[in-house]
């Protein structure tokens, strides 16, 4: 899970000096924040992939997410998950568990794990590369790394292709320093989707059985 989250999260935010930068990737990932930030809501539908080529490991699993400025609500319906945030809380549902954890929103690594990053575009930790253009399924995409500057991470790597003509990340692969690669496939995007706050909050009165565990 944590994993899927880095990849959501994939949050761009300036840290270090512009010429120490690739310049065209730069452009890219601004003109895609500046994309984002102009709808009000984002719904996608996505495919989290686990692989492990040396090892034969092949997993996938289907999410939906729906965004709103800093709420979401993640589902993993083959894992039995949901993550609802409205800002101020976060809620972590494990159907199969019967039970829900309710944490501050504010709390960091509640902060870590906040997927309604995935599409904005800032950076924090991060040198990039402009890599490539090249057509995926029929769509015109660039290709931008992202390099951590932390060289004890996990991963050395995350590969980003954005969607030329939306202008909007249509895949994110962590590539992992132990043969371990994360991958999340965004299938379909809808924008400025009608939203209520109750879509970004668990409602207890649907799950009157449901095990609370209060961490705030």
């Amino acid at each position: 899970m944590k994993k899927l989250v880095i990849l959501l999260t994939v949050a761009l935010y300036w840290s270090i000096g512009f010429a120490q930068q690739d310049q065209k990737a730069k452009n890219i990932l601004k003109k895609v924040t500046e994309t984002t930030q102009g709808y009000s809501t984002i719904q996608a539908t996505f495919n989290y992939i686990m692989e492990n080529k040396a090892e034969g490991i092949h997993e996938e699993n289907n999410g939906q997410i729906l965004l709103k400025g800093d709420q979401f609500h993640l589902s993993l319906d083959e894992l039995g998950m949901e993550i609802f945030n409205n800002g101020e809380t976060v809620w972590t549902y494990m159907k199969d568990a019967g039970e829900v954890t309710i944490a501050d929103a504010d709390d960091e690594m509640n902060e870590m794990m906040d997927p309604s990053k995935l599409f904005t575009i800032y950076e924090e930790g991060f040198a990039y590369k402009f890599v490539e253009e090249k057509t995926v399924g029929g769509q015109e995409a660039y290709v931008i790394d992202l390099f951590p500057d932390d060289k004890e991470i996990e991963y050395t790597k995350i590969r980003i292709q954005i969607d030329k003509k939306r202008m909007l990340i249509m895949k994110a692969e962590m590539i992992g320093s132990e043969g371990n690669n994360y991958i999340v496939e965004v299938k379909n995007i809808e924008t400025d989707v009608p939203a209520t706050t109750a879509d970004f909050k668990f409602d207890p009165l649907k799950h009157p059985d449901v095990e609370k565990i209060d961490l705030r």
